[in-house]
């Protein structure tokens, strides 16, 4: 009995027992992918940092060579009692998709945050990655617990069907949850990684490789194109995004986490259905629409490209029905790029089911847009916002936070006709993406067929005044010239020319980009000292003297806070160089001296 027992103590246990030797001498060997979701940055002579590992997304795609972007946001690794602590989750949207840098909302909401409370360290973290959905959300929460954030907000859903691990995917293990989040599980140990990388190794060597013509990850993830409505998979759909997004809710639940629900927006008014059925007899339908027979009615019912028609006819004379056909029109598109409604009837209910925040954004949208009905004037395409789009994000978002009381002290608030005049993106970066969203449309699903159009870029058409900038804004699209570059390249354009707004547009987006680096915040401070906005240059320059401490900040610092009528405040900076054995003027000249220009010498990026 006792030889049994050991034998099938030995069975069962002897293999789990070399897999745990092959994985710890895999991971001593430095085979595979760490997907820790925060890696550390370490800075001589400043605090410790974080940032998103940037290899992230290897994890929930089978391809590594498929390119899912994501933001790099630094923040600190012990957080300290002036912290103020959001991390936001999603997807492109949340990115920044196609203008990135200071063109997402949460880099936005970070700007207005930051200068709402110039005396608390801000930070926004964006967790968001390119075609992920609810699953990677989920896979993320614990990790972000971890860093015990004061507040996250999700904006997601999208992506259910056609992003990593949805129903409807290329990368999908079918619609069952649970078998999916195992898999997430296995996916970080380096044994299983190895196993699956050669299972893909052999498997993709009698495959068709995909063609030269696919140029978008969209057409990559889209295994089952064609989704119809209530069909099983639209459902599984439905039911894979409420089964994960309330686990995610319950997790921060358990740790008193505070979270904002977002529901999702589409382009509903100027986005023909990517894939409908035909309609049976299109002269009969056409001439009901005229006629406003019930049959055009009727056929529209069940027929995307019917309901849109039906939709645009109604826009001039009928705005409710109008609204009515459009939306009709999406949730019967059978390509189900554009989150169905159930999905924020999803997210209504939870965030009642668990006492959520709700920010209802397709009514802020519909609010903004004419008619009523979102379309190009807030949205780049079927799903993303352009930039003025982005900003209504952070403006809601940062409504809800002060309307939850999360913060103390709103005397510096900003109001909307404020904020929307300071939106931290730069003309570079605008028209980068344009050229982004252009290219995207000569695509698929947009060119269904892809046939690819030979014509004259819409930026070359309406933006000649700009020449220098679009060439920057080609030069980046094209990875001839690095971003970096192009930024520090055209903030001394500006400054040469006198156009110091942009030159501030452009420190703010370094800002975003080096929240560590002294120099970005000195070139943001030299543009408002110029342009003569002294309350804010004192802003920036405080933050230059706190990361250089040197005799040229405090002296910066302290010529702002005269030019500002902040006496006391130069006064007391002045002193405080000089017990840290620092030269700087005595109040006396400096009083003199910011009568006159100041000139800063030429700042450098540590790049």
């Amino acid at each position: 009995m006792k030889k049994k027992t050991i034998f099938k103590f030995t069975a069962v246990f002897l293999p789990v027992i070399f897999i745990l030797i092959i994985e710890m001498l895999l991971r001593i060997a430095g085979y595979g992918e760490d997907y820790q979701l925060f890696h550390r940055v370490s800075m001589e002579d400043k605090p410790d940092y974080l940032v998103m590992n940037k290899h992230m997304a290897r994890k929930y795609f089978k391809d590594n060579d498929l390119r899912a972007d994501n933001q790099s946001d630094l923040f600190l690794e012990t957080k300290t009692d002036s912290t103020f602590r959001v991390f936001v989750q999603g997807a492109s949207t949340v990115v920044g998709f196609p203008f990135y840098k200071g063109g997402s909302f949460p880099r936005m909401l970070k700007h207005r945050l930051a200068l709402t409370f110039p005396n608390k360290n801000i930070e926004v973290i964006n967790t968001g990655m390119t075609a992920v959905n609810s699953y990677t959300l989920l896979d993320l929460a614990d990790d972000i617990i971890e860093q015990k954030p004061d507040l996250v907000i999700i904006y997601a859903g999208h992506n259910e069907y056609y992003g990593a691990l949805g129903v409807g995917s290329s990368i999908s293990y079918g619609s069952y949850p649970a078998i999916v989040r195992s898999y997430l599980m296995l996916k970080e140990m380096r044994f299983f990684q190895l196993f699956e990388q050669a299972y893909y190794k052999i498997a993709s060597s009698s495959a068709q490789k995909p063609s030269n013509r696919t140029t978008t990850l969209m057409e990559v993830m889209a295994k089952e194109q064609r989704i119809p409505f209530n069909s099983k998979v639209y459902l599984d759909g439905v039911e894979q995004y409420r089964n994960n997004l309330q686990k995610v809710l319950s997790k921060y639940k358990r740790h008193d986490i505070p979270v904002i629900l977002s529901t999702l927006v589409s382009n509903e008014r100027d986005i023909i259905p990517f894939i409908s059925d035909t309609i049976p007899n299109i002269e009969e339908f056409n001439e009901a629409v005229n006629e406003q027979n019930p049959l055009a009615k009727k056929i529209a019912q069940n027929n995307a490209h019917a309901a849109y028609s039906l939709g645009t006819f109604y826009l001039e004379t009928n705005r409710d029905s109008a609204k009515k056909y459009l939306h009709l029109a999406k949730e019967l598109d059978l390509l189900r790029f554009r989150a169905p409604e159930k999905i924020n009837e999803s997210i209504i209910g939870l965030s009642h089911e668990y006492s959520t925040s709700l920010v209802d954004m397709k009514s802020v949208f519909e609010t903004h847009s004419s008619n009523g009905i979102v379309g190009d004037e807030l949205m780049t395409e079927h799903v993303h916002p352009n930039i003025k789009g982005q900003f209504l994000m952070a403006d809601a978002f940062y409504n809800k936070i002060k309307e939850l009381k999360l913060l103390d002290g709103w005397q510096n608030y900003i109001a909307y006709e404020d904020a929307i005049q300071d939106i931290p993106v730069s003309q570079i970066d605008s028209i980068q993406g344009i050229m982004v969203i252009e290219k995207l449309k000569q695509s698929w699903p947009y060119n269904i067929n892809q046939i690819a159009e030979e014509r004259d870029s819409i930026i070359n058409k309406d933006l000649k005044n700009k020449y220098t900038e679009i060439k920057m804004a080609q030069d980046i699209n094209m990875d001839i010239m690095k971003w970096d570059h192009a930024m520090a390249t055209a903030y001394k354009m500006y400054e040469h020319d006198e156009e110091y707004e942009k030159g501030l547009d452009i420190a703010q987006s370094l800002i975003f980009e080096y929240p560590e680096q002294g120099a970005v915040y000195q070139m943001a401070g030299n543009m408002c000292m110029k342009k003569g906005d002294y309350k804010r240059a004192v802003f920036y320059l405080y933050r230059y003297h706190y990361f250089e401490n040197s005799s040229k900040s405090a002296e910066e610092l302290a010529t702002a806070y005269i030019k500002s009528n902040q006496m006391e405040q130069a006064k007391k900076t002045l002193a405080q160089a000089r017990n840290r054995g620092l030269e700087v003027p005595n109040l006396k000249e400096l009083i003199e001296d910011a009568t006159q220009a100041i000139q800063p010498e030429e700042v450098r990026l540590e790049m």
